[in-house]
């Protein structure tokens, strides 16, 4: 039992429901509804395991008990080191603070002291020099001592310099006289030798990389006039061979050059800003700006068409990669200036910049007019304008050279998507290499050739070509009306246009002069391609209708009154010819043309249909059955026009559809009808226009049952 008890507790999850079943089951071997059940028993088995939890609890809380006093017994063990860690560090901490009260008070009398030996010093170093420079003075004074081996001993090149430069100054303050004039040409003579040897031995140093050696020569050459002359010398070997590899980018190894040549400069130079402003404007002078001109002139020698591009392309290739160089190298923190880098940039380039904005606009002019040429000479003969010829001399000559009425083909998607792409590539140049009023100018003008080769040239051409091939205006066949092609080819291009103007062009001229005239110009160029249209849709329309008139035209008089009644269940022939070739032009129509153009010139088509069916209904007299007939092709034009998608049209057509219903109303009826529907609104001049077609109109005395109340 006490094993079965500790199993449990020692179990990850005490669960005492558990416990409880398997004291149950092992008491009783599983027999608790055996008639042999003996409750005592199990009573017995579990105050057995109670006792067993009891004494564990017992032994659980004294070993709770011991653990508590070790660990207390353990704190105060921790606790009392802690202090003490803590008295000794409040302890240190003053020693400390002691101590460096200590070494303040030193240093400031030593720094006391110090003072007081340079003072006592100076004076007396100077007065050695003063006695020093003196000597050597008198020497080069007097025209009888030869001093033309003075200063020879390279060992003692610093001792020399530093009495030559003080020789140099005195002399410089002594007036011009004779007595003076030789030993000046003496003293200039050894001053621009030792000057030499010290710019010479700074390059021994230098090729040896001893920096220590090269930094006390600058310090020597810092008071002579070929300072400079070091610095350039120290730059020029620092550059040397850097860039004699022709695979290596210009452009990105120079950064890698400041980095290491700078570290040096600030090790060995006391002002380390103008060394390295030095060294700037020598890697852009004497190594950026002859790549530059290298990589250029080739194609400048040969202006065609495509070295042009090249050039532009390089041109921006190099300013882009030169404006970058300028701005990770502005992070360095080179000059005051903060314009310094962007000065050098605009150095290297303003040759080129100063002619880059004929280039750019010549060049894309020619790619225009190349494009359009292609254009012009597929289908293998030229279409190109011939000098001195107008458009028309154009159509008229197409027209003679082709057999259809417009060759679709001549409105090119691709043309558009080419001119708009090399705009594209001339903006991202002209936005990089051109700045200020430069810039808008440029953009303007880049723009200007873009409207006038697409929609000057290339749309306005193929509408005018498209407009004049569209048939006369009474055709004998079935027009087939192309020009709604054009129209479409039109729109797209005219929105690949204007899209192009407001997401790139507008930002890049808001606010400026530039803006005003190319929106001025853009309105008259696209003015002038809505009129084409607009005289285009006219003239299609009339040939449309007039195509419908001639079918019209071949009913007769005497198809309206016929001698014996007809039996009419549908439209005429003539009817169905109409209807089938007013939807073949619906379709064409919807097919090319979208949103508000579409409904505006199938509301003039509505109208002008209308209108002429008005028309072709009082060019005939109706006996019943004749009228009938009318009847029945009127009902089928008003289908028709619901196709017009206009509810004026439709309601025209209804109208029409209730007067022409007048031609077979019984007289007896008549006075009622007028009065009904859309008849009701009508004027009774109107109502009997469309009565008097019949003829019983003066037999029935119609007239009277109209007019009379």
């Amino acid at each position: 039992m006490e094993d079965l008890v500790l199993a449990s507790l020692d179990s990850e999850v005490f669960d005492v429901d558990n416990l409880i079943e398997n004291i149950a089951y092992k008491s009783t071997d599983g027999n608790v509804v055996n008639d042999n059940f003996d409750p005592y028993l199990l009573e017995g088995k579990f105050r057995q395991a109670m006792s067993i939890l009891q004494d564990y609890q017992v032994q659980t809380e004294q070993n709770i008990k011991h653990l508590e006093e070790a660990c207390e017994k353990e704190r105060n063990t921790w606790a009392n080191s802690v202090a003490q860690l803590e008295d000794l560090y409040q302890s240190t901490y003053t020693g400390q603070q002691e101590l460096e009260m200590r070494i303040s008070v030193i240093s400031t009398k030593v720094i006391q002291i110090g003072h007081q030996l340079e003072s006592k010093s100076n004076p007396r170093q100077q007065l050695v020099d003063a006695r020093t420079t003196a000597k050597y003075l008198e020497r080069f004074l007097d025209a009888n001592d030869d001093v033309s081996l003075m200063f020879q001993d390279a060992s003692k090149l610093e001792q020399a310099a530093h009495i030559i430069h003080q020789l140099y100054n005195v002399l410089q303050e002594l007036p011009d006289e004779a007595k003076f004039t030789d030993a000046k040409t003496k003293v200039k003579e050894r001053y621009m030798a030792i000057e030499e040897d010290l710019l010479l031995e700074f390059s021994r140093a230098q090729v040896r990389n001893d920096k220590k050696a090269m930094k006390k020569y600058i310090k020597l050459l810092s008071k002579f006039k070929g300072h400079n002359d070091c610095i350039q010398n120290f730059i020029t070997d620092c550059l040397k061979g850097y860039f004699d590899n022709p695979n290596i980018d210009i452009f990105s190894s120079i950064p890698q050059l400041f980095v290491k040549v700078s570290e040096l400069i600030n090790e060995l130079f006391d002002q380390p800003e103008k060394v390295i402003e030095r060294l700037i404007i020598t890697v852009y002078t004497e190594k950026i700006a002859p790549y530059v001109r290298d990589q250029l002139e080739p194609y400048v020698r040969n202006p065609d068409l495509d070295n042009m591009e090249k050039y532009l392309q390089t041109l921006y290739t190099l300013h882009k990669k030169a404006t970058k160089l300028s701005n990770d190298l502005q992070t360095q923190k080179i000059s005051d200036d903060p314009a310094f880098l962007h000065k050098l940039n605009q150095h290297v380039f303003k040759t080129y910049l100063k002619t880059y904005s004929k280039y750019e606009l010549n060049c894309l002019e020619e790619k225009f007019q190349v494009h359009l040429d292609r254009l012009e000479s597929i289908g293998g003969h030229r279409r190109s304008k011939p000098t001195g010829l107008s458009i028309t001399d154009i159509i008229q000559q197409r027209l003679l050279n082709t057999t259809d009425q417009v060759d679709e083909s001549r409105f090119s998607p691709d043309l558009a998507a080419a001119l708009l792409n090399d705009c594209r590539i001339a903006m991202t140049r002209i936005t990089t290499l051109s700045e200020g009023s430069e810039a808008s100018e440029n953009i303007l003008q880049c723009f200007l050739r873009l409207l006038n080769a697409l929609g000057g040239q290339h749309i306005d051409t193929e509408l005018q070509f498209s407009l004049q091939a569209i048939p006369g205006p009474e055709p004998k066949q079935e027009p087939d009306i192309r020009f709604f092609h054009a129209i479409l080819q039109t729109n797209n291009s005219i929105q690949l246009i204007e899209r192009y103007f407001v997401m790139d062009i507008a930002p890049l001229l808001l606010g400026t002069q530039q803006q005003t005239i190319l929106l001025q110009t853009k309105d008259k160029v696209f003015g002038q391609l809505e009129e084409l249209i607009n005289v285009g849709v006219d003239k299609a329309l009339l040939c449309i209708v007039g195509y419908a008139r001639n079918i019209l035209n071949e009913q007769k008089r005497s198809d309206f009154k016929p001698e014996s009644d007809l039996f009419i269940t549908e439209c005429s022939p003539i009817c169905k010819r109409v209807v089938r070739s007013i939807d073949t032009q619906i379709i064409r129509l919807e097919q090319n043309v979208d949103g508000k153009n579409l409904i505006a010139i199938l509301n003039e088509f509505g109208l002008r249909f209308h209108r002429l069916i008005i028309d072709h209904v009082f060019k005939f007299e109706y006996n019943i059955s004749g009228g009938l007939m009318m009847l029945q092709d009127i009902s089928e034009y008003k289908k028709c026009s619901k196709k017009f998608r206009n509810s004026t049209v439709e309601q025209l057509f209804s109208i029409l559809h209730a007067l022409v219903n007048l031609l077979v109303v019984v007289p007896d009826n008549l006075r009622q009808v007028i009065t009904e529907g859309h008849l009701a609104s009508l004027t009774r001049d109107i109502i009997e226009s469309f009565v008097q077609l019949r003829t019983d109109y003066k037999s029935a005395r119609l007239h009277t049952m109209i007019s009379s109340d």
